[in-house]
């Protein structure tokens, strides 16, 4: 990949998430309303057209499989353990700062509550699109982000200082920051940008990256 194609991949990748994101104050309020596996799907939907569709128009564009980004089977077990480590040290670390034990993925996640809220198969569904869409498709945009930067910049993206890991942390906490969540949304979502990016930086593989996002997103109270 030359230099040119990570920043125009980049910019795209940025681009349609901002275009997105910024229908999101009069999107939110209406999907959040929504009931049953419909509304899951709209809020599945809209989370897809902001992370997802950019992914798949580059993964296809370039001819890059997953695997090119770490979703392969080699040190699997390295970057699951380094997940669950980071995610306990997170989860523990908001825990302190509320005061309170939070410990339950998706807990204060929309789509997860309209599931829970509804019958037995919708449930099922439902938590299912959640752990796929909030959890790992919200991580592979970090890991192809940051590996845009890594080959824009000509770093290997390897190691804790990665510069992409780095770069996808701060952007991660600005778009929180952004949005209204204040110096502790963005200092959160800094780490738990970095965190993502940095697993494969550290380990190789990504699906480590998916684990600590599924671990970690909207977690809330016992």
């Amino acid at each position: 990949m030359t230099n040119r194609q990570a920043a125009v991949d980049l910019a795209f990748l940025v681009v349609v998430f901002l275009l997105c994101a910024g229908a999101e104050p009069w999107l939110d309020p209406l999907l959040r309303r929504g009931h049953g596996l419909p509304g899951v799907l709209g809020l599945a939907g809209y989370q897809f057209l902001c992370e997802g569709l950019a992914l798949l128009v580059i993964l296809t564009l370039r001819r890059e499989p997953p695997s090119t980004y770490g979703l392969r089977l080699p040190n699997l077990s390295r970057s699951l353990g380094l997940a669950i480590l980071l995610a306990a040290l997170n989860d523990l670390a908001l825990s302190w700062h509320a005061k309170v034990l939070l410990w339950v993925p998706f807990a204060r996640q929309p789509a997860a509550r309209i599931s829970l809220s509804s019958d037995l198969s919708t449930a099922v569904i439902g938590l299912a699109l959640t752990v796929a869409v909030w959890g790992m498709l919200e991580s592979f945009f970090g890991v192809v982000f940051a590996r845009k930067v890594n080959a824009l910049l000509g770093h290997n993206g390897r190691g804790w200082v990665s510069p992409g890991a780095i770069s996808f942390g701060l952007f991660n906490g600005a778009i929180h920051l952004a949005v209204g969540q204040g110096t502790y949304g963005f200092v959160t979502s800094l780490a738990s940008g970095y965190a993502i990016a940095v697993i494969p930086a550290v380990t190789g593989n990504a699906w480590g990256s998916a684990l600590f996002q599924s671990l970690t997103n909207a977690v809330g109270q016992l």
